[in-house]
C-alpha cells in the first residue's frame, strides 16, 4: 500500500509559517526599541500585531491543505485555530495597554509559532498521518 506524504502543502505551510514566525519575533524586539526610548518602533509593532491574526487565517488555509489535500497531521490546523484566536485576544489587550495579559501571551504566541516553523522543517512533519508516529 502506498502512502500519501505531503508534499506540496507542506512547503506551502512552512513558507505561511515563516512570515508567521518573522513577524512574531519582530514584535518583542519593536517592544524593546519602544521601551529603549524609540517612539517611532510602535507606529511598526501596532500594524504588525493588527495584521497578525490574518496571517493565522491563512496560515488556516494553509494547514487545511497539510491535513486534507496532503495527508498530514491534523494538530497543526487545530493549534493554528488556537493561535487566531490568541492572536485576536493579544491585538485588543494591546490596544488595551493591558500588559499584564499582553506580555505573557505575546511570549507564548512567540514560542507556539517559532516552535511550529522549526517542527515543519523536521521529518516528522513529512509522514502521512497515516503512518506511526515515531
Amino acid at each position: 500500500m502506498t502512502v500519501r506524504r505531503p508534499r506540496a502543502s507542506l512547503w506551502t505551510l512552512r513558507i505561511v509559517l515563516l512570515l508567521h514566525a518573522s513577524l512574531v519575533v519582530a514584535q518583542p524586539i519593536l517592544a524593546g526599541y519602544f521601551l529603549s526610548g524609540e517612539v517611532d518602533a510602535m507606529s511598526v509593532h501596532g500594524p504588525i500585531g493588527s495584521t497578525l491574526w490574518m496571517v493565522s487565517m491563512i496560515q488556516f488555509v494553509a494547514a487545511i491543505l497539510y491535513w486534507l489535500a496532503g495527508g498530514g497531521r491534523i494538530w497543526p490546523l487545530l493549534l493554528t485555530v488556537v493561535l487566531f484566536l490568541a492572536e485576536f485576544v493579544q491585538l485588543t489587550f494591546g490596544y488595551l495597554q493591558n500588559f499584564a495579559v499582553h506580555v505573557p501571551l505575546g511570549t507564548a504566541i512567540v514560542v507556539t509559532v517559532v516552535w511550529m516553523t522549526v517542527w515543519s522543517f523536521r521529518p516528522a512533519a513529512r509522514r502521512s498521518r497515516k503512518e506511526p508516529s515515531r
